[in-house]
């Protein structure tokens, strides 16, 4: 008799601990939640990151506190966010940079991605497209090679800073195409886009997003959109493989986490709230306006988009030599 009470004991243990969990996540959040934004404040990370907090605070009826903690490409903030207590309390707004590109380029990287991350869902991606100065002569992708080929190293392509994703998505189009051109960093993607438009440099593979306003004014010219399809906002420009150039597919996107450890019935909230989010069409609206679009992978689908990004980046980086300190 006393066996078998012993062996009902047993049973009940995992039953209340399974009870007491959903009752948690029933309730949660009972209190604010911080959002660490691992970039500086104003930039578009920060920009997509406040209007997800916004989004989802609305849904929880609960205030999101956005943190930004800078430095590092990003790691600084990461490693705040991954030795935060696991309670769901403390989220990750990560990118394509935090996610994918410093996995890559950094040595000795203090966290890894699958490791000390639950990874929720991606929030949002901003596709580049291909722009060049105004006074540049060459009006399509074809004429830009060409130019390229005949003044070898002459060309010069602009970037947010060695290392980021604008970067990286320059070396994949010089890559892919053949061609010759020298990387100009720049202190952030606005300043990149400033020595463009100044003349400073010829082009850029950024963000629609960075060149959009600068298209009508004749100042910059897109010549192809480094994305699967035509993007919306700019129809009648061709995708990099339209025009001639196939395997030139980038963009800038972030995507929500938690530390591991996180428990199981919050996770569940979280990606079930992330869903929601993304559905909705006052969201789609604002990223829209941005030229940005949601991006509702679930968990599986987005660790594999992660993986493929790092897979696509280490060649690009071993391809071009691309490293960092």
């Amino acid at each position: 008799m006393m066996k078998r009470d012993r062996v009902g004991r047993a049973l009940l243990v995992p039953a209340f601990l399974i009870a007491a969990s959903a009752a948690v996540a029933q309730e949660y959040p009972a209190r604010p939640v911080r959002m660490v934004i691992p970039f500086p404040a104003g930039g578009p990370a920060d920009y997509v990151g406040r209007l997800y907090a916004q989004n989802l605070s609305e849904l929880w009826r609960m205030q999101i506190v956005t943190d930004n903690r800078t430095g590092a490409s990003g790691v600084i903030g990461t490693e705040i966010a991954i030795r935060s207590n696991p309670d769901g309390y403390t989220l990750l707004f990560g990118s394509a940079s935090t996610f994918a590109v410093n996995v890559v380029l950094i040595p000795k990287l203090p966290y890894d991605v699958f490791r000390d991350l639950e990874v929720i869902g991606l929030v949002a991606i901003a596709p580049h497209v291909v722009a060049v100065r105004g006074e540049l002569p060459a009006k399509s992708v074809k004429e830009l090679v060409a130019l390229a080929k005949k003044q070898p190293g002459k060309l010069t392509f602009a970037s947010a800073g060695a290392g980021t994703i604008v970067h990286m998505a320059g070396e994949l189009f010089k890559h892919q195409a053949g061609i010759d051109i020298v990387h100009i960093p720049f202190k952030g993607g606005a300043q990149a886009t400033v020595g463009v438009l100044a003349g400073e440099v010829d082009m850029v593979v950024n963000d629609l997003s960075a060149v959009l306003p600068h298209l009508k004014g004749g100042r910059m010219r897109a010549l192809a959109a480094a994305h699967s399809r035509r993007l919306k906002p700019v129809p009648d420009v061709p995708t990099v493989a339209e025009a001639g150039v196939p395997g030139v597919e980038s963009s800038t996107w972030w995507g929500l986490a938690v530390p591991v450890k996180t428990p199981p019935a919050m996770l569940a909230r979280l990606r079930k709230d992330h869903e929601r989010v993304l559905a909705r069409p006052s969201y789609a609206e604002r990223l829209a306006g941005l030229a940005m679009e949601p991006l509702p992978l679930g968990p599986a689908q987005s660790a594999a988009f992660i993986k493929s990004e790092i897979g696509k980046w280490g060649k690009i980086a071993a391809a071009a030599n691309v490293k960092m300190d």
